[in-house]
């Protein structure tokens, strides 16, 4: 018996060590396995971190190419401002990315170092084009180098696909390993609830009791964390502001874009009233009345409220557009409070009213060109069909042949104001430089002008010293200006007046004056009479309105100005001045 005794007391204690021994692996085992899950699950986190980001890259490469093209095509200089703004953005997205991989294998820095240096390769070719410094290239001559651009462009883009490829594979390797470490558990757990029954039923039962808990604990929890890392993603990932509200229209969360678009921290904003904060003043600084606040609305309501164009001001005192919706939040039947969501329209009505300039534009321009072409090219069809179809006199058939000439002149240099005008106003204007004579070129014009001053019987006189006097100027360009400045003064001075051109030194520069004898021009038309399409007080509508406009711009060019005396009834001079070379 004694001996039984100590057989059965061995057995008890061999149960009783296997057991406690079974419930101690049983407790320490799953908090090992739940650490590797843990750090499996911060993988497929900094995964889901990284992937959405992709897109966004992919989004700010397809704009900057965009911008490249639409500068390229038009010229304008804008778009090279929106180029250096979307490269800021992908600067802070790159920033963003390399943050989140710098915990992970060397694989994604490599990956990321590469399409880093393809985004390098490509932005050397057009940086000369785009960066706007002194190096800066024109769009002639990169047109050349647009197929070489686009197809960096497009190895960049593939660079990031593999990059995107890579982080897909290894979240599914990654989501794999965890459903097998989850598996692997499982059956490790079954063992040990095994081997703990096999020494005491008891304690096997208790011990499979608290592994149940635990298992569910661990799952709550697992579920939480989860729940609680993707709304962060939702709410980190959304371009739009997000304010909880309260049932007094006080903030009880602010999102990052929200904090970001009103530069409010959560912490300043938290507790605070939403409307007194950011919504307190309409666009024309009258109070925006509480009770008309969309907050408001939907708080006392219990519905939805939607506002189209609304605006908000940031913590800096500035308004900006936005779109808004207010929607109740509730548990159950019970109304917690509610949820503001706004999207920044700054950019959609920066690019609504451009769109409106542009469509202005073109209409101006149609709308001269289809006026000033009417009649010469009415005259043309006119002449040329008298000529075809009507036997006339050699004569009389050279008059309509001259007719004909002369509507096609006006037609040509409708045109070529047109063109001259663009480039001005691209400032892609080229002077062609040379050493002149500018007492000998100012004559020249003068004497050019004389058939139209007989024409508008208007006395053309000149005044000036005979004196060499050179300047370093682009002379045809200098002509057009004296020949614009000429033909407005015999345009607006009436018959019988008198239209005088004259020159003098003035230290080491040369002056030239075209001044009339005519109406002069009243104030308020002088603010616009250098626009172009601005013809002032003509009521016949005669010009295109472009000289003035071809005046500035070439002088300008020469790195002067015109400037303009008048009196009412008396006439008005235009007056430049160019540095005379020694």
């Amino acid at each position: 018996m004694s001996k039984l005794n100590r057989v059965g007391r061995s057995g008890w204690i061999i149960a009783v060590a296997v057991s406690f021994t079974s419930l101690i692996t049983l407790a320490l085992v799953p908090v090992l396995l739940e650490r590797q899950e843990d750090v499996i699950q911060r993988e497929i986190a900094d995964f889901s971190s990284a992937r959405p980001m992709f897109p966004e890259i992919a989004l700010v490469h397809s704009r900057e190419m965009m911008r490249i093209e639409q500068y390229v095509s038009s010229g304008d200089p804008n778009f090279i401002v929106l180029y250096q703004n979307d490269l800021r953005r992908e600067e802070e997205l790159l920033n963003d990315l390399r943050r989140i991989i710098t915990g992970m294998s060397t694989v994604y820095q490599s990956e990321l170092a590469g399409m880093e240096l393809k985004a390098s390769n490509w932005k050397i070719l057009h940086s000369p084009l785009m960066d706007g410094g002194s190096l800066m290239t024109t769009r002639e001559s990169f047109v050349e180098s647009m197929d070489d651009d686009r197809s960096r462009y497009a190895d960049l883009q593939e660079a990031a696909r593999n990059f995107e490829d890579l982080l897909i594979r290894d979240a599914t390797i990654s989501s794999s390993r965890l459903d097998s470490q989850r598996i692997w558990k499982l059956w490790v757990t079954v063992g040990l609830v095994v081997l703990a029954i096999s020494g005491a039923v008891a304690m096997a039962i208790v011990g499979i009791s608290l592994q149940d808990l635990a298992q569910n604990e661990t799952r709550r929890r697992q579920e939480t964390v989860a729940a609680r890392r993707e709304m962060r993603a939702v709410l980190r990932g959304t371009g739009d502001g997000i304010i909880g509200l309260d049932m007094d229209g006080g903030c009880t969360f602010l999102n990052e874009a929200g904090s970001r678009l009103l530069g409010y921290s959560k912490q300043e904003l938290k507790g605070k009233s939403v409307h007194h904060m950011i919504h307190h003043t309409r666009w024309d600084g009258s109070a925006y009345p509480k009770g008309e606040c969309p907050v408001q609305l939907s708080l006392a309501s219990g519905e939805t409220v939607r506002i189209l164009d609304d605006l908000l001001w940031r913590k800096d005192g500035c308004a900006f557009p936005v779109q808004l919706s207010v929607s109740p939040m509730t548990d159950g039947l019970t109304m917690l409070g509610a949820v503001l969501t706004f999207t920044d329209m700054t950019e959609i009505r920066e690019a609504e009213k451009a769109l409106k300039e542009a469509i202005a534009a073109r209409d101006e321009i149609l709308a001269v060109v289809s006026h000033d072409l009417r009649n010469p090219v009415g005259t043309i069809a006119a002449a040329a069909e008298l000529v075809a179809d009507v036997p006339l006199s050699q004569e009389r058939r050279n008059e309509h042949l001259h007719t004909i000439r002369r509507a096609a002149d006006r037609v040509n240099r409708l045109i070529q104001e047109l063109l001259d005008v663009a480039k001005i106003e691209a400032g892609k204007i080229v002077l062609d430089l040379s050493y002149e004579d500018m007492s000998e070129l100012v004559k020249d014009t003068v004497a050019q002008a004389g058939w139209l001053a007989e024409q508008e019987g208007v006395k053309l006189l000149f005044e000036g010293e005979e004196m060499s006097i050179k300047a370093h100027v682009d002379r045809n360009k200098i002509l057009q200006v004296m020949s614009n400045l000429i033909e407005n003064a015999l345009k607006f001075t009436p018959k019988g007046g008198r239209v005088t051109v004259s020159t003098k030194r003035e230290g080491d520069n040369f002056l030239i004056a075209v001044a009339d004898t005519g109406m002069g021009i009243e104030p308020q038309v002088l603010d616009n009479l250098f626009d172009r399409f601005w013809q002032g007080h003509r009521e016949d509508g005669k010009g295109s309105g472009l000289g003035l406009t071809i005046v500035k711009g070439i002088l300008g060019a020469h790195g002067t100005t015109v400037k303009v005396r008048t009196e009412i009834g008396t006439g008005s001079s235009f007056e430049f001045i160019l540095p005379i070379t020694s």
